[in-house]
């Protein structure tokens, strides 16, 4: 099963769009997809990063790790958000801000598909 995490603005599920910023994003929208990649459930938490005096993007990740999250998909990572992600075996993929999650999670699924 695969766990796709996205900041997203307004904790608005498919129809919310990408946050330019993944530590300091007010949300997450998290797509659990099932063995077919079609959607088994779309869920949206807080981010705990993003009022935090530092660490945003550590703290983020932790967040995502506990959700059990395999894939970031955002337009860029900070550096320690990068190498925590990274160790905790999380895949970023890059996609663009300002994008409603439907196209973004497309995005992420033809990627999948090209690595398989």
């Amino acid at each position: 099963m695969i766990k796709i995490a996205f900041p997203t603005e307004k904790c608005a599920g498919l129809e919310d769009v990408v946050h330019t910023r993944f530590g300091r994003s007010p949300c997450f929208t998290i797509i659990t997809l099932d063995e077919e990649n079609q959607i088994k459930e779309v869920k949206n938490i807080r981010n705990p990063g993003y009022e935090a005096a530092s660490g945003a993007g550590v703290r983020s990740v932790q967040t995502l790790v506990d959700e059990g999250v395999n894939i970031i998909a955002a337009p860029s990572l900070g550096p320690n958000a990068a190498v925590i992600a990274q160790e905790m075996g999380i895949k970023h993929i890059t996609i663009p801000s300002g994008i409603k999650i439907r196209e973004a999670l497309e995005t992420v699924l033809n990627e999948i598909k090209k690595e398989s």
